[in-house]
């Protein structure tokens, strides 16, 4: 019999137990039956808990999220001008420890459902806000978009350099060339706020 628990706490469980789960599969694959099995609770007592699975699964993929956030960000002593490195240095790092994982939770089926999508998203606005504020580049809306697709170039190159398609570049060298592309990235913005012809 399941030892009864708070429900924020039976929650934290739930959600401990599907990151667990989601180490070595990909979302659609994760079965409430066995995360509830996995709980020592009937499956219909985790849809007490969440409404639906995908609010489940939803519910899995923020938790993730916010422990990529944790991990992706410079310390508080690490100098200004080192801030974006340490950034990317740490986000690298993230997703070369946990790249099954973070294909499962990032990359597999966010297309497909708006919830994970936004919180996608989300991850992606967070992380550009922070090469904003470690850049002090102003957060005008071409600029955004110049920093988003660099972070896009960003979790390729991370991604790739994690997995088979890897060439035997060190990770301190992939984090080299990602950051200095950036300068390059934004020289060209006055592109994107010229008039059409």
């Amino acid at each position: 019999m399941a030892e009864r628990l708070r429900q924020d706490d039976r929650r934290r469980q739930l959600i401990g137990i599907g990151l667990e789960i989601l180490a070595t599969k990909p979302i659609h694959a994760l079965s409430v039956d066995e995360v509830a099995a996995r709980a020592g609770i009937s499956r219909g007592l985790l849809f007490h808990y969440f409404a639906t699975k995908q609010d489940y699964y939803a519910a899995v993929v923020r938790a993730a999220a916010r422990r990529l956030l944790t991990a992706a960000q410079a310390g508080p002593e690490v100098a200004p001008d080192r801030q974006l490195r340490s950034t990317v240095a740490a986000y690298v790092g993230f997703v070369v420890r946990h790249r099954e994982p973070y294909l499962a939770f990032f990359r597999g089926g966010a297309g497909a459902d708006p919830q994970i999508q936004a919180i996608y998203e989300e991850v992606r606005d967070a992380l550009t806000d922070r090469a904003l504020a470690a850049t002090g580049l102003p957060a005008s809306p071409v600029t955004r978009l110049a920093v988003r697709g660099w972070w896009s170039l960003v979790e390729s190159l991370a991604v790739d350099h994690s997995g088979e398609r890897a060439p035997a570049v060190a990770s301190e060298a992939l984090v080299s060339y990602a950051v200095d592309a950036l300068p390059g990235l934004l020289a060209g913005l006055d592109r994107l706020t010229a008039p059409a012809i």
